[in-house]
């Protein structure tokens, strides 16, 4: 933990910013269970940080704490990063970090030896390989050798875990009985190896509350307070747990949202949930109204998009360009016209304009593949995140990303600060029984390392291969319980090694934080969260999205997936299309337009100059 001595009163000089909006003001004035409805730009994080700064210092008494859930790992350190500028700090009386963490170390590992349960004696969580060994052992032992092993499947599998939470009930048993069943024989599975997954952290802690109303008050008497963000993205077990401590007992809430950006049915999230915990008797309901981020028409467009009214309105006051371009040759057609047309234009509207002003939104790691290849071939350096990216960002590599960026120049600008580097460092290790003596020795061991290596030329591989050997492996050790967290740093030292990133330098590597001269490829679901200047958007063919003959309720995901695309566009949107494409057999199909740009642009015809 950093020793900097922080200003106790400085979140009420910052919430001083709320006078002009009065629903932020409603929200840091609440004082009982509150839901906050945030639309895109509209100062969600602001108004949430500001609040939790003002409950630790105003409403808590230590050892009484707050507990903070998030979606993962890296929003819960983001938050952490806002709450410390805010000088909130890391303590044992505010937990920051993912439900799944805050059942393991709050609910299964303090409590499981008192009550009933099948988990092992010794925790240990599931690595992928592992899980994927099991789920398809099971599955043969369900469904027979002969069964076709499909993702349709293993995605039908983790949605039915996550919503069907009540094992003695009706609909457990019969909505699919041998997805149940296969269900059951997985998680028999693990316990014979003595491991759990990270659905069994939750699930096991939500039996654990339910069935023990001691529990229930345990928890409400060290966290009064619990505050979710990002709530429309954590399923039915998070809005159970929350049903139980904050509407049928007394645990103060704070939940923040967006129903329009709930994308991730395929994990078992369902917008509805914050829709009806909305509503509940004793919840004072805010929707946040101003958008701070995208100018005017943008947000009449995204509007548009939902097909349903919203008060939202743009606090600019220019009007905001949507384009659309109907490139028949097809989706490489439509890489070459971003990369001699569209880029090159918008570097040209102002001369401010750079790269990382840019946005490019694709649907999948495939149309990646095929923007990433061009904009290398014309030589524009990018930041790319999908499944087919070099490594996935979480805590751990994007503080490597920040020692990179120390080491390429940011010690001479002081960014990042050094100090904050030194912090999270010491964030690893404070689970760990480490003396405060061997924690010093560790920073200025990381000091020395930082120090000797400031140097933008230096190959990655090799300063990867250093730091590793001299700062990380001992690291590694405070993630055994996250092992993807491990498995994307592997994945990180191999591409250096060998793969995307061999011909980096840690300059290189620096810039993934959001260089502004690199371009940024993101899938649309990896871009929620994000905000440029400008918005491109290819590959939007009806069969793509939406896919052809899906549910009521995919569909209307596959819309707001399309909305969130939209309200990431401070400026401009560039919407792009071929009206067919190759599916997976290479089979071409001509279904048109994406219906949400053929109802868009008869939108803007109809109601923009």
């Amino acid at each position: 933990m950093s020793s900097v001595e922080f200003d106790k009163t400085l979140y009420r000089e910052v919430s001083k910013d709320l006078a002009n909006n009065k629903e932020q003001l409603k929200v840091y004035n609440s004082t009982g269970n509150c839901v906050v409805l945030a639309g895109p730009g509209s100062g969600k994080s602001k108004v949430l940080t500001l609040k939790l700064a003002r409950i630790w210092n105003e409403d808590i008494e230590p050892p009484q704490g707050i507990a903070c859930l998030t979606y993962n790992k890296q929003g819960a350190k983001e938050l952490q990063e806002k709450l410390y500028k805010l000088g909130v700090l890391e303590s044992s009386s505010i937990f920051v970090d993912t439900v799944h963490s805050f059942c393991l170390n709050h609910v299964i590992k303090p409590y499981k030896h008192l009550v009933k349960t099948n988990l092992p004696e010794q925790i240990k969580v599931a690595t992928s390989r592992e899980i994927s060994e099991s789920k398809l052992q099971a599955f043969r032992l369900i469904f027979g050798m002969n069964e076709r092993y499909t993702n349709e499947l293993l995605q039908a599998f983790d949605v039915y875990r996550r919503t069907f939470t009540k094992r003695n009930s009706f609909e457990w048993e019969n909505n699919d009985s041998e997805i149940a069943a296969w269900i059951i024989n997985y998680e028999n599975l693990l316990r014979s190896k003595g491991l759990i997954d990270y659905d069994d952290m939750v699930l096991n802690g939500l039996w654990m509350i339910e069935e023990n109303h001691w529990i229930q008050k345990l928890l409400q008497a060290k966290f009064p307070v619990i505050a979710v963000d990002e709530y429309q993205d954590l399923g039915v077990p998070l809005d159970e747990i929350i049903r139980v401590l904050c509407i049928e007992n007394e645990t103060r809430l704070l939940a923040v949202g967006d129903p329009d950006q709930s994308i991730y049915g395929f994990t078992g999230a369902n917008p509805s949930l914050l829709n009806d915990l909305a509503h509940q008797s004793n919840v004072l309901k805010i929707r946040l109204k101003k958008n701070y981020r995208s100018k005017g028409n943008i947000v009449k467009a995204s509007i548009a998009t939902l097909l349903e009214e919203r008060e939202f309105f743009s606090t600019r006051e220019e009007s905001g360009n949507i384009n659309f371009y109907g490139i028949k040759e097809g989706i490489d057609a439509q890489c070459d016209y971003i990369c001699t047309n569209l880029i090159p234009k918008i570097l040209t509207l102002d001369s401010s304009n750079t790269l990382g002003d840019i946005g490019i939104l694709y649907i999948d790691k495939n149309d990646g593949n095929k923007i990433a290849d061009k904009v290398a071939l014309e030589g524009f350096q990018y930041v790319r995140v999908d499944g087919n990216a070099p490594y996935n960002k979480n805590q751990l590599t994007v503080w490597i990303e920040k020692c990179a960026m120390w080491c390429s120049g940011g010690w001479l600008k002081g960014n990042p600060r050094f100090s904050d580097i030194q912090r999270i460092f010491s964030s690893f290790l404070s689970k760990t029984n480490i003396s405060k003596a061997k924690l010093e020795s560790k920073k200025l061991n990381l000091f020395n390392f930082l120090f000797r290596n400031r140097d933008i030329d230096l190959k990655l591989s090799d300063w990867l291969k250093d730091f590793n050997d001299n700062i990380i492996y001992e690291l590694l050790d405070c993630f055994i319980e996250v092992p993807e967290i491990i498995k994307e740093y592997n994945k990180l030292i191999e591409s250096a090694k060998k793969g995307q990133l061999k011909d980096f330098k840690v300059s290189s590597l620096s810039r993934q934080l959001g260089s502004k001269t690199h371009l940024n490829l993101y899938t649309l679901h990896s871009s929620k969260g994000l905000e440029f200047k400008y918005v491109i958007m290819l590959g939007l063919e009806q069969g793509r999205i939406p896919w052809l003959n899906v549910s009521i309720e995919k569909e209307a995901e596959f819309r707001r997936l399309f909305y969130v695309g939209l309200t990431r566009a401070k400026d401009e949107v560039h919407l792009l299309c071929s009206g067919w494409y190759f599916d997976y057999y290479d089979n071409v199909r001509r279904y048109g337009a994406s219906q949400y740009v053929i109802e868009l642009k008869e939108f803007a015809d109809k109601n923009f100059l």
